[in-house]
């Protein structure tokens, strides 16, 4: 298949890795006072995220913590993060430049891959989703300071 444009993506990093857990407090408990990540935010009291480091042009680098018994969100569909499979792996990011972030999502629309788009405005994140060929959830994340964030709220 020939290609039009040339690709646009330029991987700044691994934004995040999610994965399903059996034991949400105990997997917290594991990341944060034993490996010593902050917790950042718990959602619906099923979801969890735990920051590894300051990632490139302030995107936050996180692992994500999905209860098995959660969905990605009410009706599990993808607004808050992509509905996952029944597997360890819910889904992983790739760091892209905010400045790719359009041409990235126009190139993932040219190759039929269907991506979905969501703003994460907790975090100050947009995000562009596809599925591999085995159905796998593939994010490029971008951090964009432009995002209205609300008040932070620390559930933990």
């Amino acid at each position: 298949m020939p290609v039009s444009a040339e690709n646009p993506i330029k991987p700044l990093g691994l934004g995040e890795v999610a994965l399903r857990v059996a034991d949400l407090e105990r997997s917290i408990s594991f990341y944060r006072d034993v490996l010593g990540f902050t917790l950042i935010r718990v959602l619906r009291g099923s979801i969890a995220f735990v920051r590894i480091a300051d990632g490139v042009e302030g995107h936050t680098q996180v692992i994500g913590l999905f209860s098995n018994e959660s969905q990605a969100n009410p009706g599990d569909q993808r607004p808050d993060g992509p509905s996952g499979r029944s597997g360890d792996l819910h889904h992983f990011a790739i760091e892209i430049s905010l400045d790719a972030y359009h041409d990235v999502l126009g190139y993932l629309t040219e190759k039929d891959l269907k991506p979905d788009t969501m703003v994460h405005d907790w975090i100050g994140w947009r995000s562009i989703y596809v599925l591999d060929p085995d159905q796998n959830t593939v994010e490029f994340v971008s951090y964009d300071p432009s995002v209205p964030r609300p008040e932070r709220v620390d559930n933990s």
